[in-house]
């Protein structure tokens, strides 16, 4: 079921709800939103000219050979 049905199955639903059941449909609703506003990558938003910069800067550090390989990375973690 596609996001156009689900919404029409839901307003069918809602539409024939009693009060108990909209307040809980609300809450949970709020609940969602709350979780979705909570999460937050950490460190300060970054504008579209700072993310390009890092990009290329990570793509120089690449190319110059600073970087780890999966296969160092795991004999690095049996030593931990």
């Amino acid at each position: 079921m596609g996001t156009a049905e689900l919404r029409k199955e839901v307003r069918s639903v809602i539409n024939k709800a009693d009060d108990k059941f909209l307040k809980k449909v609300l809450a949970l609703a709020k609940s969602y939103e709350d979780e979705e506003e909570d999460y937050t990558l950490p460190g300060p938003p970054m504008d579209v000219e700072t993310y390009r910069r890092r990009i290329i800067e990570a793509s120089d550090r690449v190319k110059a050979g600073h970087y780890t390989t999966s296969e160092d990375l795991e004999k690095e973690m049996e030593q931990w």
